[in-house]
Parts: structure tokens; sequence; C-alpha cells
């Protein structure tokens, strides 16, 4: 039986979203029920949850294709569909946008995905600003800003940003710049800013070096030196000596950094490569970007992938999600696979970059030995981590035993449950639950606590109130997957509060234990002493790896939550902004420094922010 409910279909163009609700409905009769449109279609399984979402030129004849195909993939989901809902858009390239919007927002297990499925870190420079600052951001907005990315991980940005600061000495400070300070901050002393906050540089200085880390960023080294050599020959002529040698010193550092690039070939080509690659546990693409024939960087990305997905798909997949919002693509992209979807891809990203862009699998010359070097390296970094994993492992199942065996457990602990409670002086208290399995974090399973009892000093209430939320819902699910061992942050009482709650709830197979920080003594119900695990053994540093990961997520979740507060109080006498506005700002910026960095543009895109609204905030926050 087939039944094509509407209810995730939303009214997301100009056209209507067509809605289907009748049952017995065989593979023949969609051709009648579906619309030979471009868009979006979603597949559920009975459980209502969605399983597999796609975006095709012909709605109709995609969906049917997968009834007719024999391919591993089509059976796969063929196997688990339901129910079939489709969204009807202006273009395919509306239908890209929405389909890697869904895929975030669903998850569908079938689908292809990036393993960190958070927006890509960018740099950002307001350069509508009139003393631009250099900051990360993962939010990219069309609103005059100049966006250098997407990058890999933000640890890879801090490093860019470390660099560029060196080289370029513009502010870091988020202040008001009045020219009128008394004296400049550390900074200036260090070289690291140029102080137009005391009138140190004038604003034409300060441009500069903006222009010239902008130039830096988007690979135009002989741009790049030759700004740097009129600054310098400026500040020499100024009698500004200081200055001058600490540029002289700089245009000497981007010099050997430019030479150490790779020449990887004698063609000034610009352009970057794709490949794509497995081991027996992950899957990989990694992005090579080779600009003036010198190899600028190259990036890793896990995807999260099915048996049946072939490289293809993995690539166009991959493409779609990083170049969505990369001004910095080049024309051309070559890649080891031609994607899926050719003409489609090739459409979207020339919409993105205001040129034309194509995707091509070169056969022979220079493009194709910067795939072969690409093939090589990928190949080696996929077995590196198979080797990683292996011997990871095998030390985290010599952990887990050695576990055991010290705290006379009943089985191997391969899911352990820690949970920590984090505040200062009752305020703002919260809970944390990570997870471990197989010695390794499991983060889409951590869980964050809201405290609701009367008390919020007493942590054995807040403890013993997470428990109990969590004990019940476990009770409640339908797949019993319980932990093998509970560990708490904490000592006597804090076990005693949640050893309560399991023998109250009927749970008394499951073992718990805390860990207490002083003396990383062990305490367990029904030993009267404590357990002090060996010195250097695995099993106990795998249990402070633990406790020290609760501890970190308690204090990041209770510092979000603290942060809010403040923020809620700082909106509370602004105009016009109620409850609903303020969740809307909350939810995105998260922070007073952020909405004090924000533009009146960047705070106007919000859903429910009027212009009105955004010029009474930034009135209110500077």
């Amino acid at each position: 039986m087939w039944y094509f409910p509407s209810s995730l279909a939303k009214k997301l163009s100009q056209k209507e979203t067509v809605k289907l609700e009748s049952k017995d409905i065989d593979p023949k009769e969609l051709s009648k029920a579906l619309p030979e449109e471009t868009g979006v279609y979603l597949f559920s399984n009975d459980e209502k949850q969605v399983i597999y979402i796609g975006k095709a030129k012909f709605i109709r004849s995609r969906v049917i294709s997968y009834f007719n195909s024999k391919e591993l993939r089509a059976t796969r989901i063929k196997e688990e569909i339901k129910s079939i809902d489709f969204i009807v858009t202006n273009s395919e390239q509306d239908a890209l946008l929405l389909e890697d919007s869904l895929v975030k927002k669903y998850k569908p297990k079938l689908n292809i995905r990036l393993k960190d499925d958070k927006s890509f870190p960018y740099i950002k420079i307001d350069v509508n600003e009139k003393y631009p600052q250099v900051y990360i951001t993962r939010n990219v907005q069309n609103d005059g800003a100049r966006y250098f990315g997407p990058y890999a991980s933000a640890s890879n940005v801090r490093k860019t940003l470390n660099l560029l600061n060196k080289l370029f000495p513009y502010r870091s400070c988020t202040k008001a710049i009045t020219r009128k300070d008394p004296k400049p901050c550390l900074e200036f002393h260090i070289n690291r800013c140029i102080a137009p906050c005391s009138g140190e540089s004038s604003l034409e200085e300060y441009s500069a070096v903006i222009n010239q880390a902008i130039a830096f960023l988007e690979g135009d080294t002989k741009s790049t030196i030759k700004g740097l050599k009129k600054s310098m020959w400026e500040a020499s002529e100024s009698e500004k000596f200081e200055q001058a040698t600490s540029i002289r010193d700089n245009i000497n550092a981007i010099q050997s950094l430019f030479e150490k690039q790779t020449m990887i070939t004698s063609r000034n080509i610009n352009v970057d490569a794709i490949d794509v690659a497995s081991n027996k546990y992950e899957t990989w693409v990694d992005i090579l970007m080779v600009r003036q024939g010198k190899i600028k960087g190259r990036e890793h990305f896990e995807m999260e992938v099915q048996e049946f997905h072939d490289k293809r798909s993995i690539i166009s997949t991959f493409l779609k999600k990083f170049y969505s919002n990369n001004f910095n693509m080049p024309s051309e992209l070559i890649c080891s696979y031609i994607p899926e979807d050719l003409e489609g891809l090739n459409g979207f990203l020339s919409s993105k970059i205001g040129r034309k862009s194509k995707i091509t699998k070169p056969n022979r010359g220079a493009k194709k030995e910067i795939l072969k070097f690409l093939s090589r390296n990928i190949i080696q970094w996929v077995q590196y981590r198979e080797r990683k994993i292996e011997v990871e492992m095998k030390s985290a199942d010599l952990a887990l035993d050695n576990l055991q065996e010290q705290l006379n457990l009943s089985k191997k602990p391969n899911r352990i449950e820690c949970y920590d409670i984090s505040h200062i002086q009752g305020t703002s208290i919260v809970g944390s639950m990570i997870v471990f399995e197989g010695g390794n974090p499991k983060k889409s399973e951590y869980r964050k606590f809201q405290i609701k009892t009367s008390n919020k000093n007493d942590d054995f209430a807040a403890l013993e109130e997470i428990f109990r939320r969590r004990c019940t819902k476990l009770l409640e699910a339908e797949r019993k997957d319980y932990p093998d061992l509970l560990l708490v942050d904490g000592g006597k009482g804090q076990l005693s509060a949640t050893h309560g709650v399991l023998l109250e709830l009927g749970l008394t197979d499951i073992e718990i234990a805390s860990i207490a920080k002083k003396r990383e003594e062990i305490f367990m119900p029904n030993n009267f002493e404590s357990i002090v695990l060996e010195n250097h053994s695995q099993g106990k540093f795998l249990l402070q790896r633990i406790r020290d990961e609760a501890h970190r997520f308690a204090i990041k979740y209770h510092r979000t939550k603290r942060s809010a507060g403040m923020l809620v109080s700082a909106l509370d006498d602004v105009k016009g902004i109620g409850p609903k506005k303020k969740k809307i700002l909350i939810n995105h910026f998260g922070s007073v420094e952020k909405i004090r960095n924000s533009s009146v543009d960047e705070l106007y895109a919000l859903h429910g922010i009027s212009i009105l609204d955004a010029k009474q905030i930034k009135d209110a926050f500077n």
C-alpha cells in the first residue's frame, strides 16, 4: 500500500505544491499523480522518517525511475518507501539549494552527507565598514562583504588568520574607532595592529593593510608584494622607520612562503582538482587548489555514504555542498569522475560565481598530471586513516578490557554515558550527558539538560533530575539501547543520588560509578572503599578522558546559556523587541558580542526583524 501525504510539503515558490492523498497507488499510477516539473522529492518510511531526498529537473520521470531500476541504490530505497512528497521550485538552482537545506534539516540516512554537516567556516572582511575587521563566520550573506573559503575546519581558518595578522597588522578589537584613544594597546607594540584607534595610522594606511590582506587571500602574491613595497617606502619617507622595517620583514616572509609552494606544472593553470577514495571504514573527498601552476592548498572532507553510492554521486554531492557559497572558485574544476547531473551542476556553479564554469575530466596534459598527483596523495591519506583507526580500535579495546577488569564489571563497557552539572553559584545551572561507544566519543548522542528543580544550588537534586529524565526515556524507548556503564562526575553523594533513581525505576542491571576529581577515586554501589585505578593504565586514561569530555561539554553549554541570558537582558531596553524577536536574535547570534559586530543588513536579513528593528538594535548596542 502506498500513501502520499502532504505534511512535509511547503509552498516555497510561486507554484503550488501538489498534494497527494490517494491510497493503494502502484508505481504505474505515479505517472498520473506526480508533476513533470522541476523540484525536490522526499521519500519517507513507515515511521514517517525522511530516508531520502533528491532533486530532479522532471520529478515524475526521476521518481518513476526508482521503480523501473534494478540498481542497488534503487532497490534499497524501494524497500523502505512508504510515503512520497515533493516540492515544486522555479528552477534547477532553487531545487539544488532546497535539496541541500532539506538534507541538512532531516539528515536522511540514505543520502550522501558530509560527516561534519555544519556550515563551512569562512574568513569575512566587511569592506563596508570604515575600519574593517577580519574574522571567522559560518553565515555567508549577500551583504557586500568579502568572504574567503570555505575551509575544512575552524582550526584551519584560525591558522590562516594567525598568519594573516602577522603579515598584515589589521585590528582584532571590536570597539568603535574614534582615533582619540590616549594610547595604543599591546597589539600595536608587537606589530599586530597599526593602531588607527589612537591616530598612529591614517584611514588610508589602514585601508592599504586591508587591501593587501584581501590580495593575499585571493592568491595574488604579486599585487600583495607591490602594495607592501609601496607602504614600506611611504613609511620610510614619513620617517616611520620601525614600521618600514616591519613591512620589509613581511615582504620577505611572503616571498619565502610563495617560494615554498610546490610547483606542480610550469603552465599558468588555475583549477581545483577533486578526487574521492575509500578504505574499510571511511570515504574521503580531497580537493587540491592550484593557482598559477602552484599548489595553494589541500583539504580533506569525510563523507557519510551507503554501500550503494558510487563515486560520481559522491563527487556530485560534495560539489553542491562545497561550492554553494564559494566566491573564490576558479572557472574550471577537474574531477577524477564526472559527477552526476553535469549540466545542472555547471549551471548552478556558473550562477554562483557570476561567470561560466566547467567541470571536466582531463585525459591528457598538465591537468591530467594534477589529477594523478592528487590521486596518489588521497590513496596515501585513506591508507594512513585506515591504519590509524585500527590502532585506535585495538587501543580502545584494550582500555575497555582493562576497565572491566579493574572495576569488576559483569561485561565489557562498550557504551558508557557520563553526566555532569555546571553552574556559577547556582545561576544558569545545566546538565550534560556524553556518550562513548567502543572507547570513542559518539557526539551525535550527546544531550543537554536545562534543570527544572526548585533548589538551583543543589547539585545532587540536579543530577537526580537529569538521571530520572534520561532513565524514564530509556524505559519508554522501543529500542532498548541501554548503556553498559553510567559514569557520574563526583563522589559518594552524587553516586547515591543517581543510584537511587536506578533502583526506583528497576534498572538494576545497569552498572554505575562516580569519579572524584581530587584523587581520581572511583565509587561504586556496595563497595565500602573507593577504587583507585592503576597509574598509567589504559582504563584510567579512558575514564579521565570521558570525565574531562563531559566537563568540557557541560561548561560549553553553561557559557552558551549564560551568554544568551546576558543577551536577553541587553535586548530588554530595545524598543519594539519582544519575546518572539528576542528568540530569533538569540538563536541566530547567541551573544551580545556577535550582535555588536553584525551589520544592519545582517540583522535585517533575519526573518521577523524589520529594517527599523535592525537600526534600533545597532543604535542600542553601539
